[in-house]
């Protein structure tokens, strides 16, 4: 953790793949979910962004086992990353797993079950977690069975809708091209515990909850961290400002950049760390 923060790191992608030790041993991961545990503590002690990976339709496992899977991604505390990419296992012939498919022991998912699982995961993620991908760019002819569609989160997303169903997450809810009035947005705070801090996530969304802008305060529990520079300081481990850029010399207007967002959310994350209940905080 040191050697990476030192290196400059602010980012760290780890592979969950599944939260399942049986799932792990069958696959040959070469991890347990222990050392997942452990990596996420160290990981978040040292104040990097933590972008997960996780795949369903693993050999051992099951679209029933794959939801519940998912459910403990952000249920328990020592988990809950700030990203998250959903890997669906899609089937190539070098892999091991070719042996376990002609022999009958694992199949892909249908599409249906496939559309099913991740659906229903997508439906489980926070406010807080932008999930970035859903399904690896693998080309349709490497893919010996199994789904070869490539925009699975866009399908997906027009399913839960036909149903009346919003996803929460952040990508889902970026501004992106549209413009916005700066007097209406509304600064929201939602905290959440983990295994080593507390978290607060600040956002600026507009009414039709639209987010604008973000960032994540991290206030480490006592003697939580053992790096010395950081030891008793609360940490804003991201600051992101999404949406259209304004022109060269205009600092006003209806675009999301350049309004100041950024400055507002670290002015009131420092506000949050000197009222918050925490001591240690530097």
């Amino acid at each position: 953790m040191l050697r990476l923060r030192r290196l400059g790191a602010t980012k760290v992608q780890i592979g969950y793949q599944s939260l399942s030790d049986e799932v792990l041993r069958l696959n040959h991961r070469g991890h347990d979910v222990a050392a997942t545990r452990r990596a996420m503590r160290l990981l978040r002690q040292a104040g990097f962004k933590i972008h997960a990976h996780w795949m369903p339709n693993l050999y051992g496992s099951s679209p029933a086992q794959d939801v519940e899977d998912f459910r403990r991604i952000f249920e328990d505390p020592d988990f809950r990353p700030d990203e998250l990419k959903i890997y669906p296992c899609s089937l190539v012939e070098t892999a091991e797993l070719m042996a376990y498919y002609e022999s009958g022991s694992w199949r892909p998912y249908s599409q249906s079950e496939l559309l099913q699982v991740v659906g229903d995961c997508m439906l489980q993620v926070p406010e807080y977690c932008r999930v970035t991908r859903v399904v690896r760019d693998i080309p349709g002819t490497e893919i010996v069975e199994g789904s070869r569609v490539t925009n699975l989160r866009e399908i997906v997303g027009e399913e839960l809708q036909s149903r009346g169903l919003v996803l929460r997450d952040i990508r889902a809810r970026e501004i992106r091209h549209r413009t916005i009035d700066p007097n209406e947005l509304e600064l929201r705070r939602l905290e959440y515990q983990t295994s080593s801090s507390r978290e607060i996530f600040l956002q600026y969304v507009t009414a039709s909850d639209r987010i604008a802008a973000f960032l994540r305060l991290s206030l480490p529990h006592p003697n939580a961290v053992h790096i010395d520079e950081i030891a008793s300081s609360a940490m804003s481990r991201e600051v992101h400002v999404y949406g259209l850029l304004a022109g060269i010399g205009q600092r006003q207007g209806t675009r999301s950049q350049h309004l100041g967002l950024g400055r507002q959310l670290i002015e009131t994350a420092a506000a949050a760390r000197l009222t918050s209940p925490r001591s240690g905080c530097g």
